[in-house]
């Protein structure tokens, strides 16, 4: 049985570049290290990373980016291929360190993914503690700003308990899998995320169509919304706040509704409160004139051009569905560990088109499924 929280000894806070350099040279010593990052994409415009947490055998330490602007010499044991780095669900944070730091991460052990391939039903890291550790951990601060400082005793206990058993969950989970067959499984998972890409982000001006109650509006009180839509994406990106911290999604729409054209009209919208009418009343009037001497906006939202479809195609996808749904059944496990969706469509897509659907598979899953997903195929 592992130690409770309180009694674990307090992570090292590191808020300056020199104590990173030296902690990054003791960090070189291990063969396994643990990592997290928490960032503040609940509050802020432009995300960003806010702590990255680190454990070792011997030592948890929570980094400050905030503090550290600069924390280029972690990158050397991120690229470290043999330094193993244990995640858990590791896309998320993946993304933050390319995305802000541009740093490239090999070596890694995901204990989300290896969940899957062990057949876990609950796959939350808060679980996996309690079940193997006999520790509940605190739920109370995922949602926490992690960009506003100082950081109380809490939130860095808090963080530190993110990666402090990792190391211990990954080496109970490579025995499992191990013993289990399916660690060559868990590797090439691994392996993909490495090559994991930061997603492209791009404001959409039509975005509005998409909140409740917007194809109720005429096409004036959706020429209006239209505008306040667009108020609100360049509000939160002058104040770096999430759009929905700015304005709800509810007052944006009532606010089409009504149309005020003046402050005391504003003033009677049911949620234009003494802070929005001070901060940005005279910005929502104007939008809202905007908005009225626009042209009526379309009664339908644009659609996407579809590609044409592919009846072939959508039968061997919909095969290959139903076939990996009784795989995953026969095997226990998360129909994500046999195949992902991404490369049953793909697989789909080549069979229609007379090539090889089997090409892309990897030798792991050539080995496992190749004879069977065949002979499926060619019925």
């Amino acid at each position: 049985m592992s130690a409770e929280p309180s009694e674990i000894r307090r992570a090292v806070l590191v808020t300056a570049r020199e104590h990173l350099t030296e902690v990054v040279e003791e960090l070189r010593g291990f063969v396994s290290l643990g990592f997290d990052t928490e960032s503040n994409g609940f509050y802020a415009h432009r995300e960003r990373v806010c702590l990255v947490q680190i454990s070792s055998l011997e030592t948890d330490y929570i980094l400050d980016p905030i503090a550290v602007r600069d924390i280029s010499s972690l990158g050397s044991i991120l690229a470290d291929p043999g330094v193993e780095k244990i995640f858990h669900a590791a896309e998320y944070d993946l993304i933050g360190l390319k995305r802000d730091y541009n740093f490239e991460v090999r070596g890694i052990f995901d204990t989300m993914v290896a969940g899957k391939f062990l057949g876990w039903k609950e796959l939350g890291l808060a679980k996996a503690i309690e079940k193997h550790f006999g520790v509940a951990l605190s739920k109370k601060l995922q949602r926490a700003d992690w960009a506003r400082r100082p950081l109380t005793d809490e939130h860095l206990r808090y963080a530190q308990m993110d990666t402090h058993y990792l190391i211990e969950l990954s080496r109970i989970q490579r025995g499992l899998l191990i013993e289990r067959g399916r660690w060559e499984d868990a590797q090439e998972a691994f392996a993909d995320l490495e090559e994991v890409a930061v997603p492209h982000k791009e404001f959409n001006p039509e975005g509005y169509w998409s909140l409740s109650g917007s194809r109720d509006l005429s096409g004036q009180q959706r020429a209006v919304l239209r505008e306040v839509y667009l108020l609100r994406e360049a509000e939160a990106a002058r104040r770096d706040q999430a759009p929905f911290r700015v304005m709800s999604e509810d007052f944006m729409v009532r606010l089409a509704v009504e149309s005020p054209r003046d402050r005391a009209g504003f003033a009677r919208v049911k949620g234009a409160s003494p802070y929005i009418l001070e901060r940005l009343g005279e910005k929502l009037l104007a939008a809202v004139r905007r908005g009225l001497s626009a042209p009526p906006a379309l009664q339908e939202p644009p659609r996407p051009e579809r590609a044409r479809r592919n009846m072939r195609q959508e039968r061997a996808f919909e095969k290959l569905r139903q076939w990996r749904k009784q795989a995953a059944e026969q095997e226990q496990l998360d129909p994500g560990a046999i195949l992902s969706a991404t490369v049953l469509q793909e697989m789909a897509r080549r069979s229609a088109a007379g090539e090889d659907p089997l090409e892309i598979l990897s030798p792991v899953k050539r080995r496992r499924y190749a004879e069977s997903l065949r002979r499926l195929l060619e019925q």
